[in-house]
């Protein structure tokens, strides 16, 4: 099944495209504190960014990765991504989510991935999904139990391409 573009309340997500470069780049990409707790590394070199666009492209199609440019009505602008995949260490399809630092606090994630599984509930009928973050992680953790993930267990959690290990919790959202 295609990535389908969702409307939401004050964004919309819609699958990445090659004019998004700057926004992602300068949103998130090159910023440390954006990839803190994430499993990728921040950079400065505007070339993995397109590269990583082109990848995330070439993915629209999949019936196991779906990943959402985060875009504000407000002014058009891409201020973070969201994703739901089939994660085979778990065999479980797992979401993930980040923002710009200027639009965290402000409830875009909530509402990102509460438009995600919605899409989940009615497009491809699974029963549960999972989700992880840092321990440390508050805000990604609160994300979760907004939506109705309950905690599992405590883990392993790597970040920035497995440089940084942390104490990580895993959630699992069961679905009606």
């Amino acid at each position: 099944m295609r990535t389908p573009v969702i409307n939401a309340k004050r964004i919309i997500l819609r699958p990445f495209c090659n004019n998004d470069l700057e926004d992602v780049f300068y949103g998130w990409e090159n910023d440390p504190d954006v990839a803190r707790y994430m499993y990728w590394q921040s950079h400065n070199d505007i070339n993995k960014t397109k590269k990583w666009i082109k990848e995330e492209i070439s993915k629209i199609d999949s019936d196991d990765w779906y990943r959402w440019a985060i875009v504000c009505k407000d002014n058009g602008k891409v201020i973070g991504t969201c994703l739901i995949y089939f994660e085979e260490e778990y065999n479980e399809f797992e979401i993930s989510y980040n923002l710009s630092k200027r639009t965290w606090g402000c409830g875009y994630t909530t509402e990102a991935m509460t438009a995600v599984i919605k899409f989940v509930k009615e497009n491809l009928h699974l029963k549960k999904i999972i989700g992880h973050c840092a321990k440390v992680n508050k805000a990604s953790a609160n994300v979760m139990k907004k939506l109705g993930f309950k905690f599992v267990r405590n883990m392993p959690y790597k970040c920035n391409d497995d440089e940084e290990p942390y104490e990580g919790e895993e959630y699992i959202l069961e679905i009606d």
